[in-house]
């Protein structure tokens, strides 16, 4: 089954990013204020050490401790202040780094969604191929359980139950011509292997299915489909009276529940 993304909520977008940023940037932020606790500790222990030797000839020299200072003093002061929350300090930064990411990385996907639709607005967006899993294949290598036996035959055959409602439906041109819908898939394109050629159109243009009693239509990618003037971006449900148009050709859809006659028991 193939479908086609045409349109990304820039909405949606903003909160899976920030979402992701907020998750992403928690660690970083956590080294981070560690680096910067280790520098405040490392800033002021060499303030507190600086000292200036001036040796003299006569003398031994004269040492100054530049960290009396006025203005390293100060600057040593705070230092020490910050170095005296330390846990504080880690907090800060890790979450102020942890709240600029997430921006950021919201702000990045919020306009990547807005690229994005404009890009599907004019190329019609990314096209994604799903694949159902194969039953068999999902219970391979699982036990088999045995046959169960099987009962004798009555002499009597049993009644046969009512079979459910069966629908048919067909689309119809304005010249009177009818197009019928088959149970499972209707392939419509301009390519000769569809079930409904018709030309100018791509060559896999649409599918209609038949899914849970209810006719579908599936674009794929052709965008140029409607139901009762709508373009159908990825699928429609058809209802009897709707208009279908596709391409230049419109039909009108016609489903109709037949119900069969219970047969009697001999």
């Amino acid at each position: 089954m193939r479908y086609a993304v045409r349109r990304v909520s820039p909405m949606g977008a903003l909160l899976y990013g920030l979402l992701l940023g907020l998750v992403g940037w928690l660690i970083p932020g956590a080294l981070l204020g560690w680096l910067v606790r280790a520098t405040v500790l490392g800033a002021r222990n060499w303030l507190a050490g600086l000292q200036l030797f001036i040796p003299l000839p006569l003398d031994q020299g004269i040492t100054l401790d530049l960290g009396s200072a006025p203005a390293l003093a100060a600057i040593q002061t705070r230092l020490a202040a910050l170095a005296g929350q330390e846990l504080t300090l880690v907090l800060a930064v890790a979450l102020g780094t942890a709240a600029a990411g997430m921006l950021l990385t919201g702000l990045t996907v919020f306009l990547g969604a807005i690229f994005y639709n404009l890009f599907a607005g004019v190329f019609g967006g990314v096209e994604v191929k799903l694949e159902t899993l194969d039953v068999a294949g999902r219970h391979a290598g699982r036990p088999v359980a045995a046959p169960a036996a099987v009962a004798p035959p009555r002499a009597r055959p049993e009644p046969v139950a009512p079979p459910g409602p069966a629908a048919t439906a067909w689309l119809s041109a304005p010249g009177g011509e009818r197009r019928l819908l088959r149970d499972n898939v209707t392939r419509i394109g301009s390519a000769p292997e569809n079930d409904l050629v018709l030309p100018g159109l791509a060559p896999q243009h649409a599918e209609i299915r038949r899914e849970s009693g209810r006719y579908l239509i599936y674009d794929l990618g052709s965008r140029r489909t409607w139901v009762n003037d709508d373009q159908v971006a990825a699928v429609h449900m058809l209802k009897d009276g709707f208009r279908l148009q596709l391409g230049q050709t419109e039909f009108i859809v016609h489903i109709q529940a037949n119900h069969q006659v219970t047969r009697e028991t001999a």
